[in-house]
């Protein structure tokens, strides 16, 4: 092999070798983007659903507009979260004429405060989740009270109890809802129902998992380009005897 040759070789594997140095970074500094959630999008299927999955569904049809699509309630706060999701021309319904003090013939009143459904401190009113069931069946939802069936007024009510971890929301009949206890210091329920001090199953916690140990690819990177490094000058030396 010529000397040209060696010393075409010998430039050609040193810019590789720099090339990739510029390009390696270490692990740590290397970010995958994170998709954006769409929050107003349905929450998704499953092959063989439950109830609450069932209930899930409904929520998002009929629920969560207002409640929020983390059961957090809505509010005419300027930073309120669910609020934001929508468009500006949707943020302020209460100021409209369908929905506001006077609403149009077929509108309804849209409140400025609505309450949350899921997380802490929500629910406090209701003993069981009986109660529950019976509001939402007489009141819900605003715009169309009592208009579901009973089984999808249940398949809420099993969603929620599910969120609240009260219950797997496997199968619940409308019997089973006065045991499942919303507030413990709520031990009178209603007159059909007195008597029941039946305290829900504690839910199980999650078992921890160990955290994955990423490979150290930046250490193979290394070895490559110290190689190509010194290849290339090797080449070099050579030439230049």
């Amino acid at each position: 092999m010529n000397r040209t040759k060696l010393v075409w070789i010998g430039r050609q594997l040193t810019a590789v070798a720099i090339l990739l140095l510029s390009q390696t970074r270490p692990l740590s500094a290397q970010t995958t983007p994170t998709p954006t959630p769409d929050r107003l999008a349905a929450p998704p299927t499953v092959v063989a659903p439950t109830m609450a999955d069932d209930g899930a569904q409904l929520y998002w049809l009929h629920c969560q507009p207002c409640h929020g699509d983390r059961g957090q309630g809505l509010t005419d706060a300027p930073d309120d979260d669910w609020r934001a999701q929508y468009p500006p021309e949707e943020q302020f319904c209460w100021n409209s004429g369908c929905h506001g003090e006077r609403p149009y013939e077929n509108g309804f009143i849209v409140p400025r405060t609505v309450p949350a459904l899921i997380g802490e401190g929500s629910l406090a009113n209701y003993p069981t989740m009986y109660e529950v069931y019976v509001f939402m069946r007489a009141a819900m939802p605003r715009q169309a009270p009592g208009s579901l069936t009973d089984a999808e007024y249940l398949a809420i009510t099993a969603f929620l109890a599910r969120t609240h971890g009260l219950s797997d929301g496997v199968a619940l009949a409308e019997a089973d809802l006065s045991t499942i206890i919303l507030n413990p210091a709520y031990r009178e329920v209603t007159a059909d129902h007195a008597g029941d001090t039946a305290v829900p199953p504690t839910p199980a916690a999650p078992s921890p998992e160990p955290a994955a140990v990423p490979m150290r690819t930046e250490w193979l990177a290394g070895g490559v380009v110290i190689l190509l490094l010194f290849l290339g000058g090797a080449l070099w030396l050579r030439h230049g005897r």
